[in-house]
């Protein structure tokens, strides 16, 4: 893997007003990319290591209750459990009171661990890229942004302007 240019020598245009969405869209996409290098070879993506993470860490979380803590729809998080499923990572089992609940199976958290091992190489690699300095003041700027965005769209307001 080559290294990125230095920043201080990319010669960009200042971001204007609308280019917020491309540049968070366009960098996504290349840090998912990176994730999904890093998973190479073994049946998990992004979406499902993650879930493998979350249902590890509440075993018996319902669907439903994964969708309000995320920004994603129960079918989203539905065809994730279904593939997860398929591949023998994951179950679901009636939960007392809480109808239907995810569990993971003996080979599912075999499989957790090693995508929990790649994503934390990736993330190593990303901050080595950006550098210690970037890398923690981007996290904390997207902190920010994401409590701000989050509680906007609470409220209602996440389409008007300022």
């Amino acid at each position: 893997m080559t290294d990125p240019p230095d920043p201080a020598a990319v010669q960009e245009p200042p971001p204007d007003r609308d280019q917020l969405n491309d540049l968070l869209w366009e960098t996504t996409t290349y840090v998912e990319l990176m994730g999904e290098a890093a998973l190479a070879g073994t049946p998990l993506t992004l979406p499902s290591s993650g879930m493998l993470t979350a249902v590890l860490a509440e075993p018996g979380i319902t669907i439903a209750e994964m969708s309000r803590r995320m920004p994603k729809s129960q079918q989203a998080i539905s065809q994730v459990a279904a593939r997860l499923e398929k591949l023998g990572l994951l179950e679901r089992r009636l939960g007392p009171g809480r109808g239907v609940g995810l569990f993971v199976t003996a080979d599912g958290r075999a499989m957790a661990e090693i995508g929990l091992t790649r994503e934390r190489e990736m993330v190593l690699r990303l901050r080595e890229l950006l550098g210690d300095e970037r890398y923690d003041e981007l996290c904390r700027l997207l902190t920010e942004a994401r409590a701000i965005v989050r509680g906007a769209g609470q409220t209602g307001d996440a389409g008007t302007s300022a």
